[in-house]
């Protein structure tokens, strides 16, 4: 059960394509800085994978809304998710 993070925007970087197309059953999405730019456009359509997390005050501080099916995390809750996934993968190419 990996935690993948991207952390740049989709539409500047590949980092969330390469991302999805490593994600194997039991794997988890976490969204961060400029990668939660995925939340809106065509970038959204990529994202069809589960459980999808997000920080919230990255969304916040772009004016972003959060969809229905993303869950909006704080800091502590990102902390936990790394205590509960064994690799954590960072995604920033």
């Amino acid at each position: 059960m990996t935690l993948h993070i991207v952390s740049k925007s989709p539409y500047s970087s590949s980092a969330l394509t390469d991302c999805i197309g490593s994600f194997a059953e039991g794997d988890a999405l976490l969204l961060i800085e400029d990668g939660v730019y995925a939340l809106s456009g065509p970038a959204s359509e990529k994202i069809a994978v589960s459980p999808v997390y997000c920080l919230e005050a990255d969304t916040d501080a772009r004016g972003l809304s959060i969809p229905e099916n993303i869950q909006a995390i704080d800091d502590a809750r990102w902390v936990s998710l790394c205590t509960e996934h064994n690799p954590v993968v960072s995604w920033f190419k």
